[in-house]
């Protein structure tokens, strides 16, 4: 679903940036919570040629398995692998991908990120999770040191439900009110992300680019629709439970109301009707020249 969706042209100007730059050296990634590795084997084909990465993640479970399934992905295509610690090297004609893992809390303000001069700073699927103080300082850190921004799967609130039931609006605001809950990297940014990371870089002198990516998940995708399902039902649960002041009676009728709607529409997924298309964006932010306004 996160390969349909992406961006192409904006994968695209990104390559094209990139190999229009003169690099002292490989180009330094840093793909921050990089979980089990997607986004590193998504671009890396992309970018070609020599590539240093910077795994950052906080789950060592996450970690593990991005060295065990890149290593996999890699040897089924014919290339070299060499895993050695924390890290792993990929070798094929015209290409050569050092990989590092650290494990390391998101929590922690960004100068504890391993930046560097023109380091590229990738994420996926996480701009929606921080608050705007981190994401603040994560700009900040990168128009220091020259560094593009690729947000990739930036969820925006945006959500169309097929066939539809009457409480489809009701629990999707009740959802996108709890992606606004402290993910443990402060408030959520939530469905807000996209806009307020436009203009956070804005402020800094960057010009942003944004594409939708929109997930699209047919009726035979059932495993993925399935459990998107049952986790906006347990979040619309848990913000009807937490809401203040609320009567016993009317409670219990607002949470059965829930349990109806996941009933529902897990019967169109069995019944293979369910489509549903979740709004999301990526931005790619590349760095002014040196002189603009926030330097």
């Amino acid at each position: 679903a996160d390969r349909q969706a992406r961006s192409k042209t904006l994968v695209s100007e990104f390559v094209q940036w990139l190999r229009g730059r003169a690099l002292p050296g490989p180009p330094q990634l840093l793909d921050l919570g990089a979980g089990a590795g997607s986004n590193l084997r998504y671009l890396a084909p992309l970018l070609g040629g020599k590539q240093q990465w910077v795994c950052v993640d906080q789950d060592p479970g996450l970690l593990a398995a991005l060295i065990q399934q890149t290593t996999a992905w890699a040897s089924a295509q014919g290339l070299v692998t060499m895993v050695g610690g924390d890290g792993l090297r990929i070798e094929g004609r015209d290409l050569c991908w050092r990989i590092a893992t650290r494990r390391l809390d998101l929590a922690a303000s960004s100068p504890a990120l391993p930046l560097a001069p023109s380091t590229l700073v990738v994420a996926s699927a996480l701009m929606d999770l921080v608050s705007e103080p981190w994401l603040a300082d994560l700009l900040a850190g990168c128009r220091r040191n020259q560094s593009p921004l690729f947000a990739s799967l930036n969820y925006d609130g945006r959500v169309e439900l097929r066939p539809r039931e009457p409480l489809d609006g009701v629990v999707i605001a009740l959802v996108n009110g709890h992606q606004g809950r402290d993910k443990g990297l402060g408030p959520a940014l939530g469905p807000s992300a996209p806009r307020a990371l436009a203009r956070l870089g804005r402020t800094l002198g960057y010009e942003p680019r944004a594409e939708q990516s929109d997930w699209d998940l047919e009726p035979d995708q059932t495993g993925i629709q399935e459990a998107l399902l049952t986790g906006w039902a347990d979040a619309a649960g848990e913000q009807i439970r937490d809401a203040p002041a609320t009567d016993a009676k009317v409670l219990n009728e607002r949470l059965a109301s829930i349990d109806r709607w996941i009933d529902a529409r897990l019967s169109y997924v069995a019944a293979g009707r369910s489509h549903l298309r979740v709004g999301h964006q990526d931005l790619l932010l590349l760095p002014p020249p040196l002189g603009v306004r926030g330097q």
